[in-house]
């Protein structure tokens, strides 16, 4: 199944210049989906922010710990239903979460509703009411596509202008018409942040308004890396691991002169060596017909895991380690299928005194680097 990468663009425009806004909004990526949340505090300025944070952060936790998106939404609800009396920090909230095939579900309390910007088209999503003992909350239901796009806001975009250029404000369907003339102009979604906060403050005029917030998510192909590196511990497994390994979708890197003789053989392909390496301090690059890129081992990780802060496409190196560097950094999603098998090599004392740091540990570390830059990162272990 192709993977969809969903690029997030927001931007908040405080009702007072200089204060902070009370809306918020958060974007966790997993291996799995990507989940959204748009909280709007009561009134504005610091206490309607903390409103918004310390409820955005709940949410957020429930997901995390496990409960399921239409659960933790309705148990936030049930506590915004008993703070409403305006001495309690209320919240207004979204919450959208969408797979990795692009479907999508959200589910909004007292919020304006998600809109769907498409090639050719632009829509508010239907809402699906939900029964809920006060307030009014509704579910929405919609599929992104490579290209397409789902636009959040918070009232303080619908409401604009309310009692001056519209007497009941600008209006989601202010907002859909508007969106409208974006549709299939083949720009970059994330100008659509910029020009709707723009034609809201035209709105609202001298008065500013309400806290604004819009967000932007879009749809593209996403760019995957799968990275094989080291014998599985069952050699008997070989066979299944390479296969598993070619039939991925991604970008196919192998490291490991080991790991790299197995693949050539489970592929039957034959695995050559570079003859005249571009570099000296980088071990030559192998050859298997099939594969992006094959690498040394552990000297070659270790590398990469030291120059992935770099700019390296400005760089003259073309060693193997700046090649993996860079097809790490452009990459959204790597899958690293780590073998546990044991290197002898690892217990050499050379390796030792150049501080090279084996399999087991130095893949762990360049997954926390890539996952700090925004990467989604998977490890499996065979």
């Amino acid at each position: 199944m192709p993977y969809h990468h969903f690029e997030v663009e927001f931007q908040h425009v405080s009702k007072k210049p200089g204060n902070p806004c009370g809306d918020t909004f958060l974007c966790k990526r997993t291996i799995y989906h990507t989940t959204l949340i748009c909280a709007d505090g009561v009134g504005s300025g610091v206490r309607a922010h903390v409103a918004a944070r310390m409820n955005t952060a709940r949410l957020a936790a429930l997901l995390q710990s496990g409960m399921s998106l239409r659960d933790a939404f309705l148990s936030v609800v049930a506590t915004m239903n008993q703070w409403r009396d305006g001495t309690k920090p209320f919240t207004a909230f979204l919450v959208a979460r969408i797979l990795n095939d692009g479907a999508l579900t959200a589910l909004g309390y007292e919020m304006p509703p998600p809109l769907f910007l498409g090639t050719k088209e632009a829509h508010v999503l239907e809402a699906h009411p939900l029964v809920i003992p006060a307030g009014v909350a509704h579910e929405y239901h919609g599929q992104l596509d490579p290209g397409d796009g789902l636009v959040l806001v918070s009232d303080g975009i619908t409401q604009a202008g309310i009692g001056r250029s519209f007497p009941m404000g600008w209006g989601s369907d202010g907002v859909e018409e508007f969106l409208r003339g974006w549709a299939g102009r083949g720009r970059p979604l994330r100008f659509v942040v910029r020009d709707i906060l723009r034609q809201a403050q035209e709105h609202d005029g001298p008065v500013n308004g309400d806290d604004k917030t819009v967000a932007v998510i879009s749809c593209r192909q996403g760019q995957v890396v799968d990275l094989l590196t080291g014998p599985a511990l069952d050699r008997a497994r070989d066979m299944a691991l390479v296969h598993d390994f070619l039939g991925r979708e991604g970008l196919k890197v192998v490291c490991g002169a080991t790991t790299a003789d197995i693949v050539a053989r489970c592929a039957q392909e034959t695995l050559e060596v570079e003859q005249k390496p571009v570099s000296y301090s980088t071990p030559p690059r192998y050859f298997i017909e099939g594969i992006d890129l094959v690498t040394e081992g552990a000297v070659t990780l270790n590398q990469v895991y030291n120059i992935l802060g770099e700019d390296l496409e400005h760089d003259s190196d073309q060693s193997a380690a700046a090649d993996l560097a860079l097809l790490l950094k452009g990459a959204d999603r790597v899958n690293f299928m780590v073998g546990r098998a044991k290197n002898p090599a690892n217990k050499d004392l050379s390796y030792r005194k150049q501080g090279i740091l084996p399999r087991a540990t130095i893949i762990p570390l360049i997954a926390a680097k890539l996952e700090h830059m925004g990467k989604l990162v998977s490890v499996q272990e065979n």
